[in-house]
């Protein structure tokens, strides 16, 4: 995994990625929604590294596809880990949820 800290510690985070984040959110009309940006990446960087980079945001967009019918995202990020470790064969990277 990568040295850098979590996104919402990184310098530019205030100034530049969560305004971003949120006009993005704004024009595809999902504004206010909840989300742990910091699990999102947790999750994919487990993707990218147990299965292939390429398939790291094709899972985030799985994961919101399972939050929008119901599923949390700790359960969804959950589950994609458990596949990524199911395939390299350890166990998978867990972490507790954010309350």
């Amino acid at each position: 995994m990568s040295s850098r800290p979590p996104v919402t510690q990184q310098a530019d985070w205030e100034s530049d990625l969560l305004p971003w984040m949120r006009r993005t959110a704004e024009e595809l009309d999902v504004g206010g929604v909840d989300l742990d940006v910091d699990r999102v990446h947790l999750m994919t960087g487990a993707v990218a590294e147990g299965v292939q980079r390429s398939m790291a945001p094709i899972s985030a967009f799985l994961v919101g596809a399972a939050v929008a019918r119901g599923a949390s995202l700790e359960e969804a990020c959950a589950a994609v880990e458990g596949l990524c470790a199911e395939r390299v064969g350890l166990t998978a990277r867990r972490c507790p949820p954010r309350g």
